[in-house]
């Protein structure tokens, strides 16, 4: 099975490509894969070796072919970088340049940006931009999240493709899956911080839905007045915070 869908290609434009090569771009195995392969290529050398010859605290964080990792100290996250490439060639694998970079984050990150004049960088992971912040009160620092710029311009593109597909759909239909779509958007960017990514989102989707309706009908027919009292008569889900970083699950068994 493995063997039909790395030999299955990829369609696209009404033409299929077929690669001897990696795994079709975007196909259900590659996550899979990534996860079995890099266990031996990456996770295993990083935990038994590499980690063991770092100068401080060292810690790897992956998901499929995605990961970052945190060192204490410069040096060693700069010989990771390069011996990283050293790894990953021997299993035929590289590192996407364009994707990989060495960055100081924390509050040590926060407090030399600011003697510099700048600010902290930044880097995303699985779909979220990670920012340096401050806990409620103002003081300490603390790691926060919001939707990564990229991924709330790819979703709403997508979004926008679909409305121009469904338009024509009876509107309590349209209505189940857009809604649909909006709870999915927030059960996966729902995290602790990014309340105001959610409520842009939210904004931009209801511009969305009613410059398309409005192409339903004569022109200008609905005006925002009743495309309010709309939402208020078939409300859409609303952003809401489904995952908190920062509370443990109570085990209740």
């Amino acid at each position: 099975m493995v063997k039909r869908v790395l030999k299955a290609g990829v369609a696209e434009d009404g033409s299929v490509t077929i690669s001897d090569d990696g795994t079709p771009q975007g196909g259900v195995i590659s996550p899979l894969l990534a996860n079995i392969y890099l266990h031996y290529a990456l996770d295993l050398w990083f935990e038994r070796i590499y980690r063991k010859s770092c100068a401080g605290y060292a810690r790897l964080i992956r998901y499929a072919d995605d990961f970052v990792v945190c060192f204490q100290y410069k040096v060693d996250a700069e010989r990771f970088r390069t011996e990283l490439g050293q790894r990953l060639g021997k299993f035929s694998l590289e590192v996407e340049p364009t994707k990989t970079k060495v960055l100081e984050f924390g509050k040590f990150a926060v407090r030399n940006a600011k003697k510099r004049g700048g600010r902290a960088e930044t880097f995303d992971f699985l779909g979220l931009t990670h920012y340096c912040g401050t806990r409620r009160n103002g003081m300490g620092f603390r790691m926060k999240r919001v939707t990564a710029r990229k991924k709330f311009v790819a979703k709403l593109i997508i979004f926008k493709e679909w409305l121009k597909k469904a338009r024509n759909l009876k509107t309590n239909e349209l209505w189940k899956i857009a809604s649909a779509k909006l709870r999915g958007h927030y059960n996966y960017y729902g995290v602790t911080d990014n309340y105001r990514g959610l409520i842009r989102f939210e904004q931009a989707v209801n511009r969305l839905l009613f410059k398309w309706l409005n192409r339903r009908g004569k022109r200008s027919c609905l005006n925002w007045e009743k495309f309010n009292e709309m939402l208020k008569r078939f409300p859409l889900p609303k952003p809401r915070i489904v995952v908190s970083m920062f509370v443990i699950p109570v085990n209740t068994m």
